[in-house]
C-alpha cells in the first residue's frame, strides 16, 4: 500500500451548503463528528493507507463523499459491502 494521486480535480477548502445542513441536524451532526473524529485518527496513522468504513446506508455514503475531500482522500464505494473506504494521497492533510 501506498499513497495514490488525488482523484478529484477540485480541491475543495470551505464546507459546501450539504455539510452545513448537516450540521445543523442532530442525527446527521453526530455521524458526522464521529467519522471526522474517524478520518482524523487514520490521517495521523502514518503505517495506514486505506481505511474501510463500516456498512452504511446511502445517505451516509454520501456523506463520506461529501467530506472526503475536505481532508484529500479519495473515496470509493465498494458495492459489494455496501460500505465506502477512503485512501491517502499525496496531499492529505488535516
Amino acid at each position: 500500500p501506498t499513497l495514490q494521486q488525488l482523484n478529484d480535480s477540485v480541491i475543495q477548502t470551505e464546507p459546501d451548503d450539504f455539510i452545513i445542513d448537516l450540521l445543523k441536524k442532530p442525527q446527521e451532526r453526530l455521524f458526522l463528528l464521529k467519522l471526522e473524529l474517524e478520518l482524523e485518527a487514520f490521517i495521523k496513522d502514518e503505517n495506514r493507507f486505506r481505511l474501510d468504513l463500516p456498512n452504511m446506508n446511502s445517505y451516509q455514503r454520501l456523506m463520506v463523499h461529501r467530506l472526503a475531500p475536505y481532508y484529500r482522500l479519495n473515496h470509493y464505494h465498494n458495492p459489494m459491502r455496501k460500505g465506502v473506504y477512503v485512501c491517502k494521497t499525496f496531499q492529505t492533510e488535516l
